[in-house]
């Protein structure tokens, strides 16, 4: 049996633009602000964590008084990545090197150091950047407890008609101490999908987007230490313009 190509070629474009126009709506939907992710074990007390739509992330606690300001110097711990959420087949699948855990280390030391960097080239020098904390210090830890490389095949297939589909995802569990009695006096977590462009460089690197979100983070929790209790802190926009 002969196939009429003059009739098949264009239905089967036209399913295929329907596909992906499918998935690129699913992600601009989702956009920037990925749902709150599972308790991964890292924080003491994940139950107590509530949303504040005066901080920029999903789920924090504080305890009762706390002016984090009363500190002058600020230890910033190597990131935890022992505790990353199981991942599904879709999260899966990508081409980005090695597993989740590879990943998270390597992000890891690229969170510790944007932390470190953002205390130290910070305009109003109140902190201190300690390599270990004493009584006046304030210690920061940290856990990459999810990484969701970039699908870099997919935006390959659908820049040409769409852009973009794909920006991965990326969550934090993080906690601050008291130096002198190692209390925790603050908890909370964050997840968030890359930002969504119509034309980057981003889209077609596994980590680019998860890179982005850290310098954001970094710049958040510098935020919160310096600013009043209470003080409202803008979270990461859901689109960029940046080319790379």
């Amino acid at each position: 049996m002969l196939i009429n190509t003059s009739q098949v070629l264009p239905r089967l474009v036209a399913f295929t633009a329907l596909g992906l126009s499918l998935l690129a709506s699913s992600a601009l939907m989702a956009g920037c602000h990925a749902s709150a992710a599972p308790d991964a074990g890292f924080l003491e007390h994940p139950e107590v964590l509530k949303e504040d739509e005066k901080l920029p992330f999903d789920a924090v606690w504080f305890k009762e008084g706390v002016d984090l300001r009363k500190y002058k110097k600020v230890y910033v711990a190597p990131v935890d990545t022992s505790h990353l959420l199981q991942l599904d087949w879709w999260d899966k699948a990508n081409i980005a090197p090695g597993d989740q855990d590879s990943q998270a280390k390597e992000l890891g030391e690229v969170f510790r150091n944007e932390v470190k960097q953002q205390f130290t080239d910070d305009d109003q020098n109140h902190y201190t950047l300690v390599d270990a904390p004493d009584d006046d210090t304030l210690i920061v830890e940290l856990a990459i407890v999810e990484v969701v490389p970039t699908k870099v095949w997919l935006n390959a297939i659908g820049y040409a008609l769409l852009g973009a589909l794909d920006q991965g995802m990326t969550a934090f569990e993080g906690r601050f101490k008291d130096g002198k009695t190692k209390e925790v006096i603050a908890e909370f977590k964050d997840r968030e999908s890359g930002q969504f462009d119509i034309v980057s460089l981003a889209d077609f690197q596994w980590n680019r987007h998860s890179r982005h979100t850290i310098e954001v983070w970094g710049d958040q929790l510098e935020e919160v230490c310096y600013e009043p209790p209470g003080t409202a802190i803008s979270e990461m926009s859901t689109v960029t313009l940046r080319p790379w």
